[in-house]
């Protein structure tokens, strides 16, 4: 049920999907065309503006880990590719330095392990993400028994709930670090907490610290700028869903 849910919302979230509500409405409400084209346009203006997005990313995501210590098992969320059967290769999207900074951790001896959480199938064979993930790492010399994988979650919550099932069963006392990118780590932080689980972060891919104050930068629309918008609002809504729905479990729990 949560699941749909949160696939409705994902779909609704889009901001594209905003403005494309809002022109068609300035056509079906022709008393308030004038006021809704211009809505449209300012929300244009908004979700298109980099330097406005830049900055609220800013605001919500944690910042980058300083580590103090090693780690027994660092844990990579997936969602970072798809398989390419005519090429027989992996697609890296855009959250892919999850698994290139836990590779790069392991092989500096910060983690011992790697643990891949991943149950989607990325193939038409669905093949699922975490067992591909674990062959890529295995041609990188991670040695097989240093992963371990979670191939049945298909969303953040099922990827911390199976994580923690594993953990608790066979790694209890290991220290954990979540290798996620920075504007999924509240989330992700949020899921494991709930499920009792004390694990450190370290965020990836997250937004520099230099600010650009170039003019054109920040007046010029930019398409990037809505893939952006459309992150940031779909984790601010998957918190608040995730933070309800653990907050209705403790209260039927109680009774």
């Amino acid at each position: 049920m949560l699941y749909s849910i949160s696939k409705l919302l994902s779909f609704l979230s889009k901001p594209i999907i905003w403005l494309f509500l809002m022109i068609i409405s300035s056509y079906i409400f022709k008393k308030q065309r004038c006021k809704l084209l211009m809505i449209s346009c300012f929300s244009f203006f908004i979700l298109t503006n980099g330097f406005i997005v830049d900055e609220l990313l800013r605001l919500w995501q944690l910042p980058p880990a300083s580590l103090e210590k090693n780690y027994d098992i660092g844990i990579v969320l997936g969602g970072i590719c798809d398989y390419n059967k005519d090429t027989e290769r992996l697609n890296f999207n855009k959250h892919a330095d999850r698994l290139f900074d836990a590779e790069l951790l392991y092989h500096t001896g910060r983690i011992k392990k790697i643990m891949i959480s991943g149950g989607n199938p990325i193939d038409s064979n669905k093949k699922m993400e975490a067992n591909v993930l674990r062959e890529y790492l295995i041609k990188k010399k991670i040695p097989h028994q240093d992963i371990i994988i979670e191939n049945k979650s298909r969303n953040t919550k099922e990827n911390v709930l199976y994580s923690s099932n594993i953990i608790k069963k066979e790694y209890n006392e290991k220290t954990l670090l979540l290798i996620t990118s920075a504007d999924h780590i509240r989330r992700a932080r949020m899921c494991f907490e709930e499920n009792e689980i004390i694990i450190s972060i370290y965020p990836t891919d997250c937004i520099t610290s230099y600010r650009n104050y170039d003019i054109r930068y920040i007046l010029m629309p930019r398409i990037e700028a809505i893939e952006k918008w459309e992150g940031l609002i779909h984790e601010l809504i998957g918190y608040i869903i995730y933070k309800i729905s653990f907050y209705f479990w403790y209260f039927f729990k109680s009774i």
